[in-house]
């Protein structure tokens, strides 16, 4: 093929699809690549010194072989309607000869969305980048090594992080100590991610430890219901049947991919103004909604000007990332290394339980919620979230469960509907 045909090619991939950046190089040589291994090399050394950002953690991760012409490579993004739905239309496109095919995550072992970029290298020269923030599809396919925490070595052409293996289980809840006399409430506890998403062992720990804290937390005239997967999907029809059902507070407690105002469930995309909206419809039952994906900070600003919405916590503010169970970053070791699921919510679980089995502790949210007159769950939520990240010091709970917020990550977000009143002291003197 001719430098001009290249050129043309490239330039039309460029003009249609909005490509990041595309430059023409040899590879190695001075002749055109033609193997996995030129290809690697030149991903190495001309390519990624270009287009890594300065002080980014990455993880380039290749293909096991080049692509045939014809392959479609696009985003895997989750399914909405780009003008109703908030969820920006994916990007893709159709390579016009064999070509190598790169992956580089710029937030590797972290939920979605976030920064990633496609490389292509056509055998006969130049490379086209294009940004994106899901993982890639091929064909249709996702590779599993593009979604893998931890993958083989072989996969990994060039990275700056090392994520080990957390060693934590399922996490199990004794909450018998504290009788407890609680209303008929509800509880729904999601899990959004597909079988074949990144980080989906993780999303299911988080979810079967969500499940077993507010089971043993509910009393028995209350209801759990869990959606997982595609069943995600129906978690606003879902919210209709309990507030029909008369169960009030509910609390919705999901993790799942997300990006700023929106959330992935079940492959399909989901907006904080579409929660707003149901919550709204339904404005004599309290909600407490506890999001764990990133960005889900963005959440706060849709659903906090509902009086009957009683807490809204996020794992980080609406710029960040929501991390896995890590136990070591840096050499900072974690405090509840047993723990596993997201760094967060594990966190906020088992200050939970540290409260609920605290007959002092338990005493206290049942007399603020008398006080403030909303409902007990509300308000240990609510303490449960200072109490996750050390700083409820009249409990006592001064160690930093959350080791991404430890270690300057996140920062988690908040909001509670009642204000606590401090009596002013008499003034002493004239």
């Amino acid at each position: 093929m001719s430098r001009r045909s290249l050129l043309g090619i490239v330039l039309s991939i460029v003009l249609a699809l909005g490509l990041a950046s595309c430059e023409l190089f040899q590879l190695p040589g001075g002749e055109p690549g033609v193997d996995m291994e030129a290809a690697v090399e030149a991903v190495k050394e001309t390519v990624l010194p270009e287009v890594i950002p300065p002080d980014t953690t990455y993880r380039c991760l290749r293909m096991d072989e080049a692509l045939p012409a014809g392959s479609v490579i696009e985003e895997d993004a989750p399914e909405g309607d780009a003008d109703t739905q908030g969820q920006t239309a994916p990007k893709g496109l159709t390579i016009g000869e064999e070509s190598f095919f790169f992956f580089l995550d710029l937030a590797p072992g972290t939920y979605y969305e976030h920064p990633v970029k496609y490389i292509v290298l056509p055998k006969s020269g130049g490379y086209q980048v294009m940004d994106a923030t899901w993982w890639p599809k091929i064909d249709g396919e996702t590779p599993d090594q593009f979604v893998d925490p931890s993958p083989e070595a072989k996969w990994i052409v060039e990275g700056n992080v090392t994520l080990e293996q957390t060693t934590g289980m399922e996490m199990l809840f004794d909450l018998s100590v504290v009788l407890r006399q609680i209303p008929r409430e509800g509880f729904i506890i999601v899990q959004g991610l597909m079988s074949h998403e990144s980080l989906y062992d993780d999303a299911t720990l988080t979810y079967l430890n969500g499940v077993n804290f507010f089971n043993a937390y509910k009393s028995a005239y209350s209801v759990l219901d869990g959606l997982v997967m595609s069943q995600a999907a129906n978690v606003l029809d879902r919210i209709d049947d309990m507030v029909a059902d008369k169960l009030n507070p509910i609390t919705i407690y999901i993790i799942a991919h997300g990006g700023v105002d929106g959330i992935r469930l079940g492959g399909q995309w989901f907006t904080a103004q579409q929660f707003r909206n149901k919550m709204n419809e339904h404005s004599t039952t309290s909600f407490n909604f506890l999001l764990g994906s990133c960005h889900s900070g963005s959440f706060l600003d849709d659903l906090n000007t509902l009086s009957n919405v009683k807490v809204i916590q996020a794992a980080c503010a609406s710029d960040e990332g929501a991390a896995p169970d890590r136990d070591n970053i840096g050499g900072t070791i974690d405090h509840n290394t047993e723990d596993t699921g997201s760094e967060w919510t594990s966190s906020i679980l088992r200050a939970a339980e540290l409260i609920v089995n605290d007959s002092t502790r338990w005493t206290q949210i049942q007399s603020w919620s008398s006080s403030y007159g909303v409902p007990i769950t509300s308000v240990l939520l609510d303490a449960a979230f200072f109490g996750s990240l050390g700083s409820h010091t009249s409990f006592g709970m001064t160690d930093n469960l959350d080791l991404t917020n430890r270690t300057g990550h996140t920062q988690p977000q908040r909001y509670r509907s009642w204000l606590i009143f401090i009596p002013l002291l008499p003034i002493i003197g004239s």
